[in-house]
């Protein structure tokens, strides 16, 4: 973690390389670099990377550290000041940094992150019409075999003995939203002798390969359909709202007070369906973040 604040550190003080003056020039003199930051994984990467590259485009100086780091490497750089700012959801707020009941309602989760984050210098802004919840995901001969069409059919089956071999991340089956949450919802406890770790998002290559029965998922992923397996229903809700959006630290959005409206140009265009397609030029047809993210925006016109 110190490694990671220091390698901050010093980018950030060495500024954002070419074309600096220009950048200075059209932001106004010395005012000071955004550095964008985002988590690890596809969507993230998209996300902060179409925010540089906009932001970019409008003469902002920025600094790109997109895929810094999962929540416990994001968030503290963003309350330290290293990162500018970040795209982050409702639910992992609310859950994991305010500890509060999950929200299945998206108004009030936006809402009450929103208020509680102003008393921490840091600013939502509007977020874009996408929720990326949880999902379990099986192979389609998995929920042949066993009959699983819900959650509770599943949670039954392993109940009942089934041995289904089931793939996540390790900082979802710690985090309190994770696996715990759905094990309290669902009144069962999944034998950890059929549970492995995978890195985040390699646990669809392993349903992929055969190398698991089950798994967690994204909704917004396309291999969830490029790969053919079935999506359990959330009968039971456990899994809350994940609404998306821009997180900037306070002092950023008041040296550059016209950030908000333009960032909303962005946000209001990434819904559900679209950011599918986004997640699937990157993960399916195997295109660079750069290029996927520099043709959504100049075909939308946000870019040249």
């Amino acid at each position: 973690m110190l490694a990671v604040v220091l390698a901050l550190g010093m980018l950030a003080a060495a500024g954002c390389g070419g074309g600096a003056e220009e950048k200075e020039n059209a932001a106004g003199g010395d005012k000071p670099t955004i550095v964008i930051g985002s988590k690890t994984f596809t969507e993230a990467l998209l996300l902060g990377t179409m925010t540089y590259q906009y932001l970019e485009h409008l003469g902002y100086p920025v600094e790109n550290r997109s895929g810094l780091g999962e929540l416990a490497v994001i968030r503290p750089a963003l309350e330290s000041g290293q990162v500018s700012a970040y795209w982050e959801y409702t639910g992992t707020v609310l859950i994991n940094i305010m500890e509060n009941e999950p929200s299945f309602d998206e108004q009030e989760s936006f809402n009450l992150v929103k208020e509680w984050d102003e008393g921490n210098g840091i600013i939502w802004l509007d977020h874009a019409p996408l929720n990326n919840t949880y999902a379990i995901v099986t192979r389609q001969d998995v929920a042949e075999s066993h009959g699983l069409q819900k959650i509770s059919d599943l949670a039954k089956a392993v109940q009942d003995g089934a041995s289904i071999h089931f793939i996540a991340f390790q900082e979802w089956m710690e985090r309190s939203d994770g696996l715990q949450h759905v094990e309290n919802v669902y009144d069962f406890k999944y034998p950890r002798e059929d549970m492995s770790n995978a890195a985040l998002n390699m646990g669809y290559e392993a349903l992929k390969a055969n190398q698991a029965e089950a798994g967690l998922a994204f909704t917004t992923d396309a291999r969830i359909n490029a790969y053919d397996l079935v999506t359990l229903e959330d009968d039971k809700k456990a899994f809350p709202v994940y609404l998306a959006a821009p997180l900037f630290r306070a002092e950023i959005l008041d040296a550059y007070p016209e950030i908000p409206e333009q960032m909303k140009e962005l946000s209001q265009l990434l819904d559900s369906e679209t950011i599918v397609g986004l997640n699937k030029a990157v993960d399916v047809d195997k295109k660079s973040v750069d290029e996927v993210a520099k043709q959504f925006l100049t075909e939308r016109g946000l870019i040249e």
